[in-house]
């Protein structure tokens, strides 16, 4: 296994052009999964916070989060966990591609699924697309809570270490080659029943980075190479409240797209609450906004040029390399550093996304992968 290389990522927004390759359907294999991913005696951490299960409730927990009283320490005691998650995924493989046996596994951030990667004008933003059209497979999924996944508890399960725990499981799978073996089968092809790459290269955006970093710490002999996209260690990091989210209780804000979560999960209202967190003016087109909207998920209590969500809206001299390779990856061989422009912090919805797209892929090629 290769020595871990890391690439961050962070966005600034202003005005830019799009590439709009056209996506070949035709030249690729795909199989959509329901993948079990079984926790016995895993112990996470609970925390002390009040109930959701209105959006008065919402709002009432908003505003405990962001009141100076408030403790810091929130955590109240630990759960333990024996269950088995059905987790939704899909895995593509090229089927002429020069790098198939690399494949990237990648996990969304929040306020959304897998769809993330953007379905609309796939040619022009979709990362799913643009991974296959260079030789790469790729597994995507939807995190636990969101979109085809199972949507436990939020308070006791749905948190960062369970989340972690899972993206180590789906690693393993590839790894050994059972992925699809020991899944369900919904639909796609019969011929990657055996599928094993030689090289796995995790990737991250906002908080599939976090993720990604909790396994890297826990392991990072687990993986040949990560790209973190939407998250950069710097000094503005905590500098966006909760307050900006527009946060209303998922079943009552909209009941039927999100009937199905329970107490504690939250969801933004409106598009244009989309809009603050993950795009900025100049860089999207309107029809990006309807569709970020469309695909929007619930969260169970949650870089760009003008990363708005980790670098309050400007990116440049916020972060410290020394600082990041010391304390953030002292395991890994190569870092290396991209901050995007004409982007906002939802890379994939942005005008200028297959640039960002360019830039990661010539910086897995520097280093052998």
């Amino acid at each position: 296994m290769a020595s871990l290389v890391v690439l961050l990522v962070a966005v600034l927004a202003t005005k830019g052009s799009r590439a709009t390759p056209t996506p070949d359907t035709k030249s690729r294999q795909c199989v959509q999964l329901e993948v079990p991913i079984k926790l016995s005696s895993f112990t996470t951490t609970t925390w002390n916070q009040p109930r959701v299960d209105s959006s008065i409730d919402a709002v009432d927990w908003v505003d405990w989060m962001t009141t100076w009283t408030t403790p810091e320490n929130k955590a109240s005691g630990k759960t333990t966990i024996n269950q088995t998650f059905k987790i939704n995924g899909q895995l593509c493989v090229p089927t002429k591609g020069t790098k198939s046996d690399i494949v990237q596994l990648a996990t969304h951030g929040v306020g959304f699924d897998k769809r993330e990667g953007a379905n609309i004008n796939p040619g022009a933003y979709s990362w799913l697309d643009y991974t296959l059209n260079q030789g790469y497979s790729i597994f995507i999924y939807d995190r636990l809570g969101t979109g085809s996944s199972d949507k436990p508890d939020a308070y006791t399960i749905v948190q960062t270490d369970v989340q972690v725990e899972i993206l180590r499981q789906l690693t393993l799978l590839l790894r050994t080659g059972k992925l699809v073996s020991s899944s369900k089968k919904l639909s796609g092809s019969d011929k990657l029943d055996k599928y094993t790459p030689k090289k796995i290269i995790h990737v991250g955006h906002s908080f599939g980075s976090i993720c990604t970093i909790g396994l890297l710490q826990v392991n990072g002999s687990i993986s040949d190479g990560a790209i973190l996209t939407g998250f950069l260690p710097n000094n503005q990091l905590s500098g966006v409240s909760v307050g900006t989210w527009g946060f209303e209780y998922a079943r009552e804000s909209d009941p039927k797209r999100f009937g199905d979560r329970g107490s504690g999960y939250l969801v933004q209202k409106t598009k244009y609450n989309v809009q603050l967190s993950f795009l900025k003016k100049g860089t999207f087109e309107s029809a990006l906004l309807d569709y970020a909207e469309s695909i929007k998920q619930p969260n169970s209590f949650v870089v760009g040029e003008n990363d708005y969500g980790f670098c309050k809206g400007e990116c440049y001299n916020t972060y410290n390399t020394t600082d990041i390779k010391l304390n953030w990856y002292p395991a890994a061989s190569t870092i290396g550093y991209h901050i995007q422009p004409k982007t906002g912090h939802g890379l994939t919805l942005s005008t200028n996304a297959t640039e960002g797209y360019k830039a990661t892929f010539d910086f897995l090629k520097t280093v052998g992968l």
